[in-house]
C-alpha cells in the first residue's frame, strides 16, 4: 500500500477528481439502468441447495403433478346449506377460476352430489372426505381450494393472482387467504417493502444523524453517494452475472449501506483533523489519505473474504449471499475512490477549521474509558470469561422458529386469518405424501391407500389425509367393484383437482396423499409429525416420500442455522489470515478477533436465555456481525502500528488511536444504529431481529475495540 501522501495513487485521485466524480455519475446511471432488472427469486427450492435431498421428493412431486400450490380461500357462513350460501359459493367458484394463474377451484359443488344435504349416501362420503377443504364438518364456513400455476415467462405474477383472490373474499365474513403460497408471497412482498424502506427512511435518518454529528452538508452527502454508487454498481454487476435475489440476499442494502458509512465516517474524521491543523484541502485530504488508504482497502478486503466465507455454505440463496456481499464491499473501495476527493474538494476553500466542542468532549471520555479499562483489566477479563461461559450455555439452549406466521406481526390481517383456518379447518398446513407407482389402479391398492389414511388421521395434530383412493370409494358409495369405474367421473367432474392427485402413464400410475395439519405447531411438535408421517407412510410404502411446502418450510431455518457455525468459522479463519497480512503479526490477528467475535456469542447466548427463537433474520447473523464489526478493529490496529513505526511508545500511540479511530467509530455506530431502528417498524419480523441484531452487534463491536481490543494489544505488544 502506498505509504506516504505523494503517492502515485494519492496524487492521481487527487489531481484527476473531478473527471473520477464524472465518471462515478456515469457508471451510476449506467449501473442503475443494468441494476433495474434485478428481479427477486421466490421459489422456495431455490433457497435450498440443489443437491439438497429434501427436493428431491418436492421435485418428483412437481415433475408428475404439475407446478401447481395449493391455496384456500375460506369464509364464515352459518346457513350454509341454504340454497341463497350455495349459489354464492357457486359464483364465487367460477369468478376464482377465471382469474389468470388459478388452474382451478374446486367447491363443495364439483363434487359429486356434495352440495345436495338431503343425499345420505355418495353426496354425504364425497362432503366427508372434502370436510376441511370446501366446508368445515360444523357446516358454518365455506371454502374454495384454488390450484394454482408456477408463473412462467410472460404470466402475472404470483402477487397479482392472490391479489385478485384476496379481493373476491375480502367483503365476506371471515374472508381469509391461506397457504404455504402465500405465506412465501406475502414475505417476500414485505422484504421488497423493507428494502425500499432502508433506501429511504433508514437513509435520510442515518444521514441526518451524520449531519447532526458533523455539522456540514457536504458530511451528509458524501456517504449518501458513495452508498447509492455502491449498490448500483454492485446490482449492476449481479445482473451481469445472471445472479437474483432471494429472501435471504434481501438485506444486501442494509450490509452496503454499513460498509460504505463505517468507511466514509473515517475518512470525514480524518480529513477535519488535518484541517483542523491548519492544512489545506488538497494537502489534508492527501493527510487523510496517508492515514487510510491501507486500513480501509484491507478492511473492505477483509469483509469481502469474510463474506465469501459464507460460499461454503450447502445453502443456495447464502452462498449467492455471500457472493453478493464480496462484490459489495469491493465496490465500497470502488465508490470511495471515484466520489470521495471530488465530493470532499468540491468547491472548498483554503482555512483551518475549528472541530466541534461535543468531538473534544468525545475524545476525553475516550481516553478516560481507555485510563479506566487499563485500571480494570482483571475486573473486564473476569467479567468478560464469566460472560462467554453463559453465552455458549445459552447457545446451547437455542431453538428455531418454525411456524412461518410467527414472521409476521400477531395483529397483522394476515395472522388473523391464519386463525380463522386454524381453529375452523383443522389447520392450514398442506402437504403430500408421495406414493411410489404402481402397475395399476386395483381395488387391493385402493384398500392398501384408504388403509394408510385412516391410520394417518389417528396421528395427533393430523387432521386430513385424502388422495384418489377415498375420492374413489367415496363416490362409489362404499362399492368397491364401482371405485375403479368412477375415475372417469370424476376426471369429468374434477379434472384439474384429479391431474393434481392422480397421474398416469401407459404403464404405472402414481398418486399423492393430501395432508392437512396445524400451521402454528412448535418446532418439536412439527418434526415430531412430519417423522410420524414418514414412518406409517414408508411401513406402507417402503419407498413412499413426504414433501412440500409445510416439510420445505420447516427444514429451512434447520438448513440456515445448521450451516450457521460452520460458515462462521470459515468467515473467522478468513477474517483471520486478512489481519495477519494487514497487521504482519498472527497475534495481533488472533487477538483482534476476539472483541468481535464476543458479541456474537452474547448475542445467541441472550436469545438462548430469554427464549427467543432462531428465524431467518437471526441465522446468518453470525457471520455477517462478524464480518462489519471487525472494520473497526482493522482500522484501530492499523493506526497504532502506523505510529509504533514513527516511533510512538505504546501508551501515547493508544491514545491517540483512541481519540481518532474510537471517535469515528463512535459516529459511524451512532448513525448506522439509529437508521437501522426504522427496521423495527417491518411488518416482516426477520426483517426486525436482523435490523436489531446487527445495531446490537454493532454496538458489541465498538465497545470491545474501546474497551477490550487495547487490553489485548497490551498483553501481546511490547511496550
Amino acid at each position: 500500500m502506498p505509504a506516504d501522501s505523494n503517492s502515485p495513487l494519492l496524487s492521481a485521485l487527487v489531481r484527476f477528481r473531478y473527471g473520477l466524480l464524472a465518471l462515478g455519475f456515469v457508471l451510476a446511471i449506467g449501473s442503475a439502468l443494468v441494476g433495474s432488472q434485478l428481479q427477486l427469486d421466490r421459489s422456495i427450492e431455490h433457497m435450498f441447495a440443489d443437491d439438497d435431498p429434501i427436493l428431491q421428493p418436492y421435485r418428483e412431486l412437481q415433475r408428475h403433478f404439475g407446478q401447481h400450490e395449493i391455496a384456500m380461500a375460506v369464509y364464515s357462513d352459518d346457513d350454509l346449506k341454504s340454497p341463497s350460501s350455495l349459489a354464492r359459493i357457486k359464483t364465487l367458484t367460477n369468478q376464482a377460476k377465471k382469474i389468470p394463474g388459478v388452474v382451478a377451484a374446486v367447491s363443495i359443488h364439483d363434487p359429486p352430489g356434495a352440495a345436495d344435504f338431503n343425499n345420505t349416501g355418495q353426496g354425504a362420503q364425497l362432503r366427508e372426505v372434502f370436510a376441511g377443504y370446501t366446508h368445515n364438518r360444523d357446516l358454518d364456513a365455506a371454502g374454495i381450494v384454488c390450484l394454482l400455476a408456477r408463473p412462467q415467462e410472460g404470466d402475472p405474477p404470483r402477487s397479482e393472482t392472490l391479489r385478485e383472490l384476496r379481493k373476491l373474499i375480502s367483503d365476506l365474513p371471515d374472508g381469509a387467504l391461506v397457504g404455504e403460497p402465500v405465506l412465501i408471497e406475502e414475505a417476500f412482498d414485505l422484504l421488497e417493502a423493507d428494502g425500499k424502506r432502508l433506501n429511504t427512511w433508514c437513509t435520510l435518518l442515518l444521514m441526518l444523524t451524520i449531519f447532526a454529528c458533523f455539522r456540514s452538508w457536504r458530511w451528509l452527502l458524501l456517504p449518501l453517494i458513495v452508498v447509492q454508487l455502491t449498490l448500483a454498481l454492485t446490482r449492476g454487476t449481479l445482473v451481469v452475472l445472471g445472479l437474483q435475489l432471494s429472501m435471504v440476499s434481501s438485506m444486501l442494502s442494509a450490509i452496503v449501506t454499513v460498509v460504505g458509512v463505517a468507511t466514509v465516517v473515517h475518512v470525514i474524521v480524518r480529513y477535519r483533523n488535518a484541517e483542523a491543523e491548519g492544512l489545506a484541502p488538497v494537502d489534508a485530504l492527501l493527510q487523510a489519505g496517508k492515514l487510510l488508504v491501507a486500513p480501509v482497502c484491507f478492511a473492505c478486503l477483509t469483509d469481502a473474504a469474510g463474506f465469501a466465507a459464507l460460499m461454503t455454505s450447502k445453502v443456495g440463496p447464502v452462498h449467492d449471499f455471500g457472493l453478493m456481499m464480496a462484490i459489495g464491499s469491493v465496490m465500497v473501495l470502488v465508490s470511495v475512490a471515484l466520489v470521495v476527493p471530488g465530493v470532499v474538494l468540491l468547491a472548498r476553500k483554503d482555512g483551518a477549521s475549528v472541530l466541534p466542542i461535543h468531538e473534544g468532549t468525545i475524545s476525553k471520555l475516550l481516553d478516560r474509558l481507555l485510563h479506566w479499562s487499563e485500571r480494570h483489566a482483571m475486573l473486564i477479563s473476569s467479567v468478560g470469561i464469566l460472560l462467554t461461559v453463559l453465552a455458549a450455555i445459552g447457545s446451547a439452549r437455542l431453538t428455531r422458529e418454525t411456524d412461518f406466521t410467527r414472521n409476521f406481526r400477531q395483529d397483522s390481517q394476515l395472522v388473523r386469518q391464519y386463525e380463522f383456518v386454524e381453529n375452523h379447518f383443522g389447520g392450514a398446513g398442506v402437504w403430500d405424501i408421495l406414493l411410489p407407482p404402481v402397475a395399476q389402479l386395483s381395488n387391493g391398492y385402493i384398500d392398501q391407500v384408504i388403509q394408510l389414511e385412516q391410520e394417518l388421521v389417528s396421528i395427533p395434530q393430523l387432521n386430513k389425509a385424502i388422495s384418489i383412493a377415498s375420492v374413489l370409494d367415496a363416490g362409489a358409495g362404499g362399492m368397491k367393484l364401482m371405485r375403479t369405474l368412477g375415475l372417469p367421473v370424476m376426471r369429468t367432474t374434477l379434472p384439474e383437482f384429479v391431474e393434481a392427485i392422480f397421474h398416469q402413464q401407459a404403464d404405472s400410475i402414481q398418486v399423492r396423499v393430501l395432508l392437512r395439519s396445524p400451521e402454528r405447531l412448535e418446532a418439536a411438535d412439527k418434526n415430531q409429525l412430519i417423522e410420524q408421517v414418514r414412518q406409517r407412510a414408508q411401513a406402507a410404502f417402503p419407498d413412499a416420500e413426504v414433501t412440500g411446502y409445510y416439510v420445505l418450510l420447516n427444514q429451512l431455518i434447520e438448513s440456515l442455522l445448521r450451516d450457521q457455525w460452520t460458515t462462521f468459522s470459515v468467515a473467522a479463519v478468513a477474517i483471520v489470515v486478512m489481519m495477519a497480512i494487514a497487521f504482519r503479526s498472527i497475534k495481533l490477528a488472533l487477538v483482534t478477533l476476539i472483541p468481535n467475535a464476543l458479541p456474537v456469542l452474547f448475542l445467541f447466548g441472550a436469545m438462548g436465555w430469554l427464549g427467543v427463537k432462531v428465524n431467518m433474520g437471526a441465522a446468518m447473523i453470525a457471520a455477517v456481525s462478524l464480518g462489519l464489526s471487525v472494520d473497526g478493529s482493522i482500522h484501530y490496529v492499523m493506526s497504532y502500528l502506523r505510529l509504533k513505526r514513527e516511533g510512538t511508545n505504546l501508551n501515547d500511540a493508544l491514545v491517540s488511536v483512541q481519540a481518532t479511530v474510537g471517535r469515528a467509530a463512535i459516529f459511524a455506530t451512532l448513525a448506522l444504529v439509529v437508521g437501522f431502528a426504522t427496521l423495527c417498524y417491518s411488518e416482516f419480523i426477520p426483517t426486525i431481529y436482523f435490523g436489531t441484531l446487527v445495531s446490537l452487534s454493532m454496538i458489541g463491536g465498538l465497545v470491545g475495540n474501546l474497551l477490550v481490543l487495547p487490553l489485548l494489544i497490551r498483553a501481546v505488544e511490547p511496550s
